[in-house]
């Protein structure tokens, strides 16, 4: 693929590899500047930071994944036909960013804090999802439970097929880069997720 040609879009591209492949402390400015092409000093005119730069790699990994998740959300359809387009955006979406989940594994089990953007979005994220299993809670087809712990079972059947992807790919023979493979997790991923959140039928519902 070729490379971009602005200077930031092009060290953008260059730290995301490089972020993914190595981890922060594993990557210099100087490892991505010379990927990239550009003067070491163009990582502090465009991002202020090594620390700044790798903030905009998060945010143009999960940026786009909150707009989707928060459209899911807000569509006028049923609370369970609502969630499980959030899942299916989820999957679509990290599926499409083959870095996405290398520094998402790092984020979470890495020795450093967590990065503000990352807390940020999925802050926001979290009582959106909230909000919708508790509609459906109150409508009757969702059953009960604690709604914040139930959106994030939610969120960790697609994330942990998605993290998992190499041993998965290893293990079960299950690629995720393949299409007819990926339609498959996905569709289970839904039904996994459907069958975990509906509220049971009543005998006196089944009548």
């Amino acid at each position: 693929m070729k490379a971009p040609a602005d200077t930031k879009d092009r060290i953008l591209d260059a730290a995301r590899h490089l972020f993914a492949e190595h981890g922060y402390e594993g990557t210099s400015i100087r490892d991505i500047t010379v990927a990239a092409e550009a003067n070491v000093a163009s990582v502090g005119y465009h991002f202020g930071s090594k620390e700044g730069l790798y903030g905009d790699v998060l945010q143009a990994l999960v940026g786009p994944l909150a707009r989707r998740v928060e459209w899911a959300c807000r569509a006028h359809r049923p609370p369970l036909d609502r969630i499980e387009s959030v899942v299916r955006a989820i999957f679509d979406h990290v599926r499409g960013r083959p870095e996405m989940p290398r520094i998402m594994v790092r984020e979470m089990a890495g020795g450093r804090e967590v990065n503000q953007r990352i807390i940020t979005t999925f802050g926001r994220l979290l009582p959106t999802l909230t909000g919708v299993i508790g509609e459906g809670q109150r409508d009757g087809t969702i059953r009960e439970g604690d709604p914040t712990l139930l959106a994030l079972s939610v969120v960790a059947q697609p994330i942990y097929l998605l993290l998992a992807r190499r041993i998965i790919a290893r293990v079960a023979g299950l690629e995720v880069q393949d299409e007819a493979t990926a339609a498959r997790m996905t569709d289970h991923s839904v039904t996994i997720v459907r069958a975990a959140l509906q509220r049971p039928k009543t005998p006196e519902s089944a009548q």
